[in-house]
């Protein structure tokens, strides 16, 4: 019997210092990474809010076969290729992402600040709905674009105390201790669609992961800079991805 209470106190002294070593486990959006202080932040675009128009009348099994045979035609996005980038929740899409894919791609911009209603008053004033996917594709129709990038992304981060640690011995600088860690990582997910058709695809990119040591005083510009250096890493490999996926 002792055995086994001391078998369960020495699981739950593993459970305690591990609450302990880490803590400040968060998730934010790439469009307000600033610790929420992004004014402009009004949420994220929905997937269908981009994917797919909504049929004018029911759906029927025609549409169905007509929507599967269509997407098996392989998605394709050439080299010099014409898009519209848009970032889930932001005004205008990170300038590392845009010039990532310039590299390879004539990118224009659009807004991904999610739309306030999906409906609107007609010449005759009737309450009608928008199809905001299908608005979209007119957009960038209209801005000679044949397909649409809507990207989303996520910071996922957690801190170490680092006073739970054995000491290890470092330069005191500038009056700041360091006596935390911060791991993060970047998860995005990419959305292609086809102008002219509405096909899309998505795919996520490879995951990055990064560690910063910072103290009390120099937190937030520490958590900037990790955050900075992940999204043009991330945004590197995924234009470089996008390109080797879908230009041949």
């Amino acid at each position: 019997m002792r055995s086994g209470i001391s078998y369960k106190l020495r699981g739950l002294l593993i459970i305690a210092l591990s609450i302990l070593m880490v803590s400040g486990c968060a998730t934010r959006s790439i469009s307000n990474a600033g610790n929420g202080q992004n004014q402009f932040y009004g949420g994220e675009l929905r997937d269908q809010d981009v994917l797919g128009a909504m049929p004018e009348q029911g759906i029927t099994d025609a549409d169905i076969k007509t929507a599967l045979n269509n997407s098996r035609y392989s998605f394709r996005l050439p080299k010099d290729s014409s898009i519209l980038l848009i970032q889930s929740g932001a005004m205008t899409p990170d300038p590392a992402m845009q010039a990532a894919l310039k590299q390879f791609y004539s990118v224009s911009v659009f807004s991904g600040v999610p739309p306030d209603s999906y409906r609107y008053r007609d010449s005759q004033n009737k309450d009608t709905k928008v199809d905001y996917p299908k608005l979209l594709r007119l957009t960038a129709a209209n801005g000679g674009q044949d397909k649409i990038l809507v990207y989303w992304g996520q910071l996922e981060s957690g801190s170490e105390n680092e006073a739970t640690k054995v000491v290890s011995w470092v330069p005191f600088v500038g009056g700041v201790l360091p006596d935390e860690t911060q791991h993060m990582r970047i998860v995005l997910r990419i959305a292609l669609i086809d102008v002219l058709s509405g096909r899309w695809t998505t795919f996520t990119p490879e995951t990055f992961e990064s560690s910063m040591v910072s103290g009390r005083y120099n937190r937030d510009s520490k958590d900037v800079k990790q955050v900075m250096a992940l999204k043009e890493q991330a945004y590197q490999a995924a234009a470089k991805e996008i390109f080797e996926r879908f230009s041949r």
